[in-house]
């Protein structure tokens, strides 16, 4: 997945910014192209001293800190700005890793960027350095001297360092967004559950990409998701839990359904997932009573709960980051949405069993994650499914969610005896610690 999407800089190049550059589409930049506030030409790579060190991370968190863009080492430019000589520098690993760390150890917060190498096929080991630098929410991004932050910032064609004011409202954009994206969950997510069944209790998903992807729905989107969705059921952990048999659309958002009843309420699950990246997702957590004593409240089981949650969080992130082509963190709301009172039950006790206490109006939580995290079966899915599904279960009166860990780790005691097996492979394969003492 690109780092960075900008349409003329992908123009010029004649393709995405990405592993699959060419020495011929870069080298096609020379000799007519010029700088601009999104391309940067470098004649040679950065040095060791603390200046070189300092013109590194200023020029990367420069374009980080406006919108993005492509630092090309390697390209000798003319008193103009223009490209002018393909001379080339070392595109070794360790010379990637260097520059890398560079920046990731002096600056704050780091920023989101790659180092493309791009080969000379007639020079082994030497050619461009192209590093992208993405846009990101959580701008700005300072260079750190002697315990002092510095904002770097690009400006036309330079990079300049930004005034104590300027900072001060860099930072005020940055938490009116998050505010705004919270906002944004919270809406997206009030329109879509006037949708689902008002019989069952679900946990709905939300997620807004701090920066908005982008795709066009059309027939042929609608046909390849309804290829997605033809045989697939979607879970986590292992654990297989929804399969959308209905495929639709919406204005600006892809549809599926776990049943295919065009007019009726969505039952056991759905999900709509928007033109921009955002999406949201529900899913079933009503436990079965025992049949003895009527119940009083819906019953929400834990187990189906927290799978809920990571299911949610692993298959929006991938419409966000795979279709539609957003990156960086995202913002996450989930909520029971339950009209009547519900209560948290033990899936693996006695059904009227409770962990707490009754919620009468609903319970909503939510969380920052790394839209690469979620998409990735790992630590980072397990760690974000528990911020959310503790603050859930913490509604309810109990402390935490029992089936997974704060360091994303997963409880085995706390599943089911026939999922175990499953779960372990899994967590095997995805580098997941599975603990084996229940929570005390």
């Amino acid at each position: 997945m690109p780092t960075l999407r900008n349409r003329r800089l992908e123009q010029l190049l004649g393709g995405p910014i990405d592993e699959t550059l060419t020495y011929k589409q870069v080298k096609g930049l020379i000799p007519d192209t010029t700088e601009g506030p999104a391309l940067d030409f470098k004649r040679d790579t950065y040095g060791r001293s603390d200046p070189e060190r300092k013109k590194l991370c200023g020029d990367v968190g420069a374009l980080a800190n406006a919108n993005g863009g492509l630092l090309i080492l390697g390209v000798e430019e003319d008193d103009q700005g223009r490209a002018k000589n393909d001379v080339g520098v070392d595109i070794s690993d360790a010379e990637r890793i260097r520059l890398r760390q560079t920046v990731v150890t002096n600056m704050q917060p780091p920023p989101t960027f790659d180092i493309i190498p791009v080969e000379d096929p007639d020079r082994p080991g030497t050619g461009f350095l192209v590093i992208s630098v993405a846009r990101t929410a959580t701008a700005p991004h300072a260079y750190i001297q002697n315990k002092a932050l510095l904002y770097p910032k690009r400006i036309g064609t330079e990079t300049a360092w930004l005034s104590e004011a300027e900072v001060a409202e860099a930072y005020r954009a940055r938490f009116a967004g998050f505010a705004d994206r919270i906002d944004e969950a919270a809406r997206i997510e009030a329109d879509f559950v006037d949708r689902l069944a008002p019989d069952e209790t679900f946990v709905v998903v939300t997620l807004v990409p701090d920066l908005p992807g982008a795709f066009t729905i059309d027939t042929a989107a609608l046909k390849a998701f309804e290829l997605s969705n033809a045989n697939t059921t979607h879970g986590a952990f292992g654990i297989p839990l929804r399969h959308f048999i209905r495929s639709t659309v919406r204005r600006r958002r892809l549809v599926g359904a776990t049943r295919y009843e065009p007019n009726k309420p969505h039952a056991g699950g759905a999900c709509e997932l928007h033109e921009n990246g955002s999406g949201v997702f529900a899913s079933g957590v009503d436990a079965r009573g025992s049949g003895i004593e009527e119940p009083t409240s819906r019953l929400v089981d834990d187990q189906w709960l927290t799978l809920g949650i990571a299911t949610a969080l692993r298959y929006l992130a991938r419409h966000a980051g795979d279709r539609a082509a957003a990156g960086g963190l995202a913002t996450v709301r989930a909520a029971i949405a339950a009209g009547v009172p519900a209560a948290l039950v033990d899936g693996l006790g006695w059904p009227e069993d409770r962990l707490g206490g009754e919620i009468t109006t609903g319970a909503w939580a939510d969380t920052v994650a790394d839209i690469d995290d979620l998409c990735a079966d790992g630590p980072g899915l397990v760690a974000a499914t528990y911020r959310l599904a503790s603050e859930l279960c913490q509604a309810f009166g109990a402390p935490e969610v029992r089936q997974v860990t704060a360091k994303g780790g997963i409880r085995l005691p706390h599943w089911h005896h026939s999922a175990h097996a499953d779960i372990t492979r899994w967590a095997q394969a995805a580098g997941v610690e599975l603990v084996r003492q229940p929570l005390a």
